[in-house]
């Protein structure tokens, strides 16, 4: 938890550099995801499991003259069927992006972008009570300006996240995820 709120006044930090030459937004994004996890248990062999997920997204950032974007957020997924216990579906994460845009139009760009993100979920039957997650993401999609301060925004990332081990009895349980999200969402700039 420690490391998360560094890593939040770092982030907070760097955006509130970054506004000193560019406008500031928050948004919201809805998520639906299909995620592959993929489960390695020690000396039982590895399986894939399929589980879709939705989230949403909310998120604060800053805009450069040069298109390029930097923002922080807060995401929190939920998972059709419980990932690792029958007690818990959640998934929160806390994360950063960045964004190249690409103006066609004073209204409409397509964008690209990565990130990183930190995300923890309690468990119930482990050696552990929670367990963490990092994920790295690249994407991509188009934003487009209703009115200068309202912009929506729709697109496509593919991620990946790593879980820690955990513990059951004498297994050590091994899992990572790869997942294909689909978002739209909308900002507003001030």
């Amino acid at each position: 938890m420690k490391k998360i709120l560094i890593g939040a006044v770092i982030t907070a930090s760097f955006l509130t550099t970054q506004t000193m030459a560019s406008d500031m937004y928050v948004g919201l994004d809805t998520i639906g995801s299909g995620n592959t996890f993929t489960v390695d248990v020690n000396s039982l062999g590895s399986g894939n499991v399929d589980d879709d997920s939705k989230a949403f997204k909310l998120k604060v950032g800053s805009v450069s003259n040069n298109g390029w974007r930097y923002q922080a957020y807060y995401l929190r997924e939920t998972y059709d069927t419980p990932v690792f216990d029958a007690s818990n579906d959640v998934l929160n994460e806390v994360g950063f992006d960045i964004i190249k845009s690409f103006e066609v139009t004073p209204e409409f760009s397509p964008f690209i972008q990565a990130g990183l993100g930190l995300g923890w979920m309690n468990v119930v039957g482990y050696s552990e009570d929670s367990i963490r997650a990092y994920s790295l993401k690249v994407g991509g999609g188009v934003m487009y300006k209703v009115v200068p301060q309202v912009e929506l925004v729709a697109g496509v990332d593919f991620q990946y996240r790593g879980w820690q081990d955990i513990n059951a009895g004498s297994y050590t349980i091994s899992t990572s995820e790869k997942s294909t999200k689909l978002y739209a969402g909308i900002n507003y700039h001030f």
